[in-house]
């Protein structure tokens, strides 16, 4: 019997601290708001920019590293707040992600629409007469600052081949927000958490993507980069760099790489994926 109710009570740990480290990776996820895009492309055969906003939705969820807040949320909260023109404006889009409680807002616009004959299939007998291509141009704000996070690329064009308007836009969504996430990838931000003798801990977990022997930027922010009284961003300096060691559920360990002549990695420092 005292054989039984061991392998019991074993079971039941087991299952607490499968349940406990759930909860703790749902937390560490970053909730982000996807606003209502605007469609500037001209085309009206499909709501391109509903479509978009599905889509970028689904990429975020299907990633696993996000939680994104509901679209019926958001729609009440502009109507009922009366917020106009959140596309084009950071900080209403700011006002709006933190109303939801969301770390990060996304706003944008489909610049490109269309739907044209399948120029490569025109004399054979297919089942994907048409093809869809659409561009999108896409921030991401940071509702903690008020920031757009800086990323190489923010414009993103996807397609996608099929027998009719409605398969290829969304098709072509799908891919241009496949592209958006894979961009967002790299462009991964944190902060030094602690500082020791050789390493630092960072906190960036397994939710960013963050693996095992990537190389990160260490900088410091200085001054607000500011245009027409808004602020786009911050003035950094380079500090050094450090090459991640461990990767655990909300943080990770880094080995202090490299340091530049007179500066010291501190507390508060921003982490960033080095580009090739």
């Amino acid at each position: 019997m005292t054989q039984i109710l061991k392998k019991i009570f074993a079971v039941f740990l087991l299952m607490a601290v499968t349940c406990c480290y759930s909860i703790s990776a749902e937390a560490a996820k970053k909730r982000v708001a996807v606003l209502p895009l605007e469609n500037v492309s001209g085309f009206s055969a499909e709501n391109v920019a509903d479509i978009m906003a599905e889509e970028l939705t689904s990429a975020l969820l299907n990633s696993q590293k996000y939680t994104v807040i509901e679209r019926s949320q958001i729609a009440t909260i502009l109507r009922e707040q009366g917020f106009q023109n959140v596309t084009s404006d950071p900080s209403s889009a700011v006002s709006v992600g933190n109303l939801t409680g969301a770390e990060y807002s996304i706003i944008g616009k489909v610049t490109l629409a269309t739907v044209v004959q399948n120029q490569t299939n025109v004399f054979l007998d297919i089942a994907d007469p048409w093809k869809g291509k659409v561009s999108v141009e896409i921030r991401f704000v940071d509702n903690a600052t008020g920031e757009i996070v800086n990323m190489e690329n923010t414009t993103f064009e996807g397609s996608k081949a099929g027998n009719n308007a409605a398969v290829c836009i969304h098709g072509a969504c799908k891919d241009a927000a496949e592209k958006f996430l894979s961009e967002l990838k790299k462009n991964i931000m944190g902060n030094i958490a602690e500082v020791g003798d050789k390493e630092v801990y960072i906190d960036l977990g397994s939710d960013s993507g963050l693996r095992k022997g990537d190389v990160l930027l260490v900088v410091r922010e200085t001054d607000p980069i500011t245009i027409a009284g808004k602020i786009v961003g911050m003035k950094t300096i380079d500090i050094g760099r450090v090459k991640v060691t461990e990767v655990n559920a909300e943080y990770s360990v880094c080995k202090i790489d490299k340091v530049e002549k007179g500066q010291s990695i501190r507390k508060g420092d921003v982490v960033k994926p080095k580009r090739s």
